[in-house]
């Protein structure tokens, strides 16, 4: 059966009842089942599927008969079940760990906590940029306001769609960030976070089986319009598309030096992410310069002891053009031009740095933008010795590691010598190095130190502006 086939019972089981009220049902399911913990078995990211298929369909073929939660229960079991039998999740074609990602993929964000580092992060990147800078216009145009002035409105939402979902919906709401924040600047943000259905149905018409397996499905429209009414696709899509904001801009972005610019400032903050440790880093031209490398280089090299981390920063994130659940050649086409080519540079310089100091314990890492969620890469490199393999890390996982290090909790020999060991002992495998990261003696007692730096003048700044005057 073709997944389209598979699709329409479900959505004939919706149209028994009014859309306005399917709509409402799966709002408030996915809002209710990522913000309490029950002891029942919950799927809100199987509720973000039915989402996308009543959006994109008619909702003149819709009747009139309110939909109540047991009834959306009962289209969000005929999904789950007429699913389970329409893919094979598991072949003998394709790695056990590509299998176990498809399956885990859309599940995972509503599994874990909300974090600020990634949208931390933008701040720091827009403290750095020159308001003349050719990056600093095109944010400013695409945002339709200065970047600063987003991410503080951003910021206020965030934190007040966390506590109150209703009151973000008030007209007094809006009221008050048009004050604090200009009427253009309050508008246009709503512009990009509140999409009419007619925009997100036409924007993701195409019905494809990988929609299935794709985390935040509704990231690009976290709240749709219709009917006058907003509906809210929960924490999950909503924080993806806050905290990844810049980056998506650069993303469709068409201009070479925005992404390049882009991409050597992503460059320069993972370098200082990595000499927060206190060891010796060396850049490209340090690390070609001392082991003699010809040929692809990585960004850094990181000195401890006899130990040596080779680092390849690349700019890569989820998105919804990165397929999450395909066949492994297709990955491998997919990430030629980032993870393998990573893969490549890391190895030559490996090479150099093996000839030039025989004893060295070498790591290769590849640090990303976001996390891909790849589980144990080997399979992409076709490398049987795990201890020579590359390791993907996200920006945040590094950055976690270089804090624990920075407090002495660990090296990042010992962490490398027990991330290889638990990789290469079945029994103790894991399928993300924040598994890791989440045990003593790694886990942090709290955020890195840098975070709070860049977070507390910003939200400083921000409290003053929206302070109420004084009578």
């Amino acid at each position: 059966m073709a997944y389209a086939d598979a699709i329409r019972p479900v959505r004939n089981s919706l149209r028994k009842f009014s859309y306005v009220s399917v709509l409402q049902r799966l709002s408030e399911y996915i809002h209710r089942t990522s913000t309490q913990k029950s002891s029942t078995l919950q799927a809100p990211w199987v509720a973000e599927r039915l989402v996308l298929w009543a959006v994109r369909d008619n909702p003149s073929l819709y009747r009139h008969e309110v939909m109540q939660l047991s009834d959306l229960q009962k289209s969000l079991n005929l999904a789950w079940n007429g699913m389970d039998t329409e893919f094979q999740w598991f072949s003998h074609d394709a790695p056990l760990t590509l299998s176990v990602r498809s399956l885990l993929l859309a599940q995972i964000p509503h599994q874990v906590g909300q974090t600020t580092a990634p949208f931390v992060r933008q701040i720091d990147l827009v403290n750095r940029l020159q308001p003349n800078s050719r990056l600093y216009a095109t944010f400013e145009r695409e945002l339709g306001m200065p970047p600063l002035d987003y991410l503080r409105i951003a910021t206020l939402f965030r934190l007040n769609s966390a506590k109150d979902i209703g009151r973000v919906f008030t007209p007094n709401y809006r009221l008050e960030l048009a004050g604090y924040f200009g009427e253009g600047s309050a508008q246009r943000f709503f512009d990009m976070l509140v999409v009419p259905r007619e925009k997100t149905a036409a924007e993701m018409r195409k019905i494809d089986a990988d929609e299935w397996f794709q985390p935040n499905l509704m990231y690009r429209s976290p709240f749709t319009h219709y009917d006058n009414q907003w509906f809210y696709w929960g924490r999950c899509c909503l924080d993806r598309h806050l905290e990844y904001a810049l980056s998506d801009i650069v993303g469709a972005s068409g201009d070479p030096m925005v992404r390049q610019m882009f991409e050597s400032m992503f460059e320069a903050y993972v370098g200082r992410s990595l000499r927060r440790t206190g060891c010796i880093v060396l850049n490209e031209d340090e690390v070609r310069l001392r082991f003699n490398v010809v040929g692809g280089c990585c960004d850094f090299a990181v000195l401890e002891g006899d130990a040596v981390v080779l680092v390849e920063v690349k700019n890569k994130a989820l998105a919804h053009t990165l397929p999450a659940s395909a066949a492994l050649r297709t990955y491998r086409s997919k990430l030629k031009a980032t993870i393998m080519k990573a893969a490549e540079q890391l190895n030559n310089t490996a090479r150099a740095v093996r000839a030039a100091q025989p004893s060295a314990k070498i790591h290769r890492v590849t640090a990303t933008y976001g996390d891909l969620l790849l589980g144990k890469p080997d399979y992409l490199f076709e490398q049987s010795d795990f201890a020579d393999s590359v390791h993907i890390f996200c920006v945040d996982q590094l950055d976690q590691l270089t804090e624990a290090v920075r407090l002495r909790q660990c090296t990042l020999e010992s962490f490398f010598r027990d991330y290889i060991e638990r990789q290469t002992t079945p029994e103790k495998g894991m399928f993300s190095v924040s598994e890791l990261l989440d045990e003593p003696p790694y886990q942090l007692p709290q955020a890195p130190r840098y975070i709070m730096d860049t977070f507390e003048p910003f939200l400083q700044t921000m409290i003053t502006r929206c302070a109420p005057e004084p009578s």
